[in-house]
């Protein structure tokens, strides 16, 4: 769902900078039933205390390495609560697998990283054909203008979905922390009944319930005001891990909407003295200038933060379905009548969410 800004005419780039302007389009998606919403003793704190906390985290990260992606995996890479144990790449969101892969492999030996097995799935989507525009995704593919040395490292051989569930398996329990389209994840499910049983905490950042969706710019489907953009690209996958039982939990856009990355905090990451991921950040932030306007939103790093078990934010139970159908709400995750399948970010503390990610990015 991250929006890049791809130098290819002013007209594009204004349009991509548009797209980015809220996050929220004006329109307001169909009214949920009554009984979806959240009320306020529906929202509890779900991630817990440091104190209660395993330190570190076995984790496994499928991204589609957009701007935002390369924010939270060089979070993770440094972050001492985390042990990244795999990362796989979604070929069905910003990034090709190739250009992915390439990317994930130069930032692991730009951060020093130990070796990390790194693998991609397939490059369409379950169904249907969605798919994040061109400009974004060329631009996803190298890098989203990082300046990444090349590397020695190599890619795993075994597929996304051998290492999902080879490391679900081995590293139990498996937190795991999807940043683009639910593909890899689906794909793995589907295969392998027996790994929603094996698998650890679920964190997707994707979806919008009680709010508007961001599918604004650049060849976005017209009308379509309550999808985003994470999950209109494979509905299909979405459901599927909606309804395999593992109560995924949703950084949506109802939780972060609430911490735009101002430029005031860009400046805090590009002052002088940076640690090794802190200088990355900044280097990311000076070559797209248009993430640091308080246009662009910390979806991936929000997510990072939670999946690391760092209690910013409060979530809440709710039942969804994934509207599949083409037609101006396809890809919505309509909130229905029923038991919880998910629960979803509602409230988050900005301050703490930046100071987070400016102490770990930086070695504090």
């Amino acid at each position: 769902m991250r929006l890049p800004a791809v130098q290819i005419g002013e007209t594009v780039v204004a349009l991509v900078l548009a797209a980015c302007s809220s996050g929220a389009p004006s329109a307001t998606p169909s009214t949920p039933p009554a009984e979806s919403q959240p009320t306020p003793t529906d929202v509890a704190t779900v991630v817990p205390s440091p104190a209660d906390t395993p330190v570190p985290r076995t984790m496994l990260v499928d991204t589609d390495v957009a701007a935002d992606d390369l924010v939270a995996l060089a979070f993770l890479i440094v972050s001492p609560q985390v042990n990244l144990a795999g990362i796989t790449v979604s070929g069905t969101g910003e990034a090709h697998c190739a250009g992915g892969v390439d990317v994930v492999l130069r930032l692991l030996d730009r951060l020093d990283a130990p070796d990390i097995p790194v693998a991609c799935g397939r490059e369409m989507p379950l169904a249907g054909s969605h798919a994040f525009p061109d400009a974004w995704r060329e631009h996803a593919d190298q890098g989203s203008g990082l300046l990444l040395e090349a590397t020695s490292r190599t890619p795993s051989p075994s597929t996304a979905v051998e290492l999902i569930t080879s490391l679900a398996r081995d590293n139990a329990p498996l937190t795991v922390l999807a940043l683009g389209p639910e593909t890899n994840l689906a794909d793995a499910l589907t295969t392998d009944p027996d790994l929603a049983a094996e698998l650890g905490p679920v964190f997707i950042m994707g979806g919008a319930l009680h709010v508007p969706g961001n599918l604004v710019c650049c060849g976005a489907p017209e009308g379509n005001s309550v999808a985003e953009w994470n999950v209109y690209v494979d509905p299909r996958a979405a459901n599927v891990v909606v309804d395999s039982g593992i109560t995924p939990t949703f950084i949506s856009l109802d939780g972060t909407n609430q911490v735009p990355l101002t430029p005031e905090f860009a400046a805090r990451i590009m002052e002088p003295g940076a640690g090794l991921a802190g200088a990355v950040v900044a280097q990311l932030f000076t070559a797209n200038p248009f993430m640091t306007d308080g246009s662009y939103f910390l979806w991936d790093p929000l997510a990072a933060e939670l999946a690391a078990g760092h209690p910013i934010g409060t979530f809440s139970p709710a039942s969804i379905a994934v509207e599949e159908a083409e037609g101006p709400e396809s890809g919505f995750t309509r909130p229905t009548s029923g038991l919880p399948n998910i629960q979803f970010l509602t409230t988050i503390d900005p301050a703490a969410a930046e100071d987070t990610l400016l102490r770990v990015l930086n070695g504090r």
